[in-house]
């Protein structure tokens, strides 16, 4: 004896209309977490790297804040500014390091800084340091006054400027300043 048993319109499951639908809209939400995480994952990165270049050009602004800075770009007093750059471009660092001195092994110094930085660099985009030091007047009173010049500046501003590409496009960029004020004897 067959038991014929009667279903009802909904126990037969999902229809292929249905299992589109979801399936769509689970790939919709599944793309937009994917991007969110994405996202996320750039961030963190680029925080990273800009945390990276600060404590870089920190490290190079403490050390280059001395009694005299200028020492340690010119010999030249005479000059109102002076300033050195630095490029890494593929785990090279150029220009190549100074003979030792003094003032070459605090350059060289922060020529090291660059060189064992995790700052993203290619031959293509390479990562730079750049330390500037300008005399700044005594007295800003006069509004055309001459240039100061390092040896009768009472201050010094210093200017440490790191920059790298992220990404291969994203350009980026820490800039950190300081004055360095000296008493001058007269």
């Amino acid at each position: 004896m067959m038991h014929n048993r009667c279903r009802s319109p909904r126990s037969r499951g999902f229809s292929l209309a249905e299992v589109l639908v979801a399936t769509a809209l689970l790939s919709v939400i599944l793309l937009a977490l994917f991007g969110l995480v994405s996202s996320g994952v750039r961030r963190a990165y680029g925080g990273k790297k800009m945390t990276q270049a600060t404590v870089l050009a920190q490290a190079v602004m403490e050390r280059a804040n001395i009694e005299e800075p200028q020492g340690l770009l010119t010999t030249d007093y005479t000059l109102s500014t002076a300033s050195k750059s630095w490029s890494l471009a593929s785990g090279v660092v150029t220009p190549a390091a100074e003979a030792p001195s003094t003032t070459a092994d605090e350059r060289n110094a922060w020529r090291t800084l660059l060189q064992n930085s995790d700052l993203p660099n290619s031959a293509a985009t390479p990562a730079s340091l750049t330390v500037t030091m300008t005399a700044l007047p005594t007295t800003v009173i006069a509004p055309r006054a001459a240039a100061a010049k390092f040896n009768d500046a009472a201050t010094v501003r210093i200017v440490v400027n790191v920059a790298w590409t992220e990404w291969g496009t994203r350009q980026r960029q820490v800039r950190l300043q300081t004055l360095n004020v000296r008493t001058i004897n007269p």
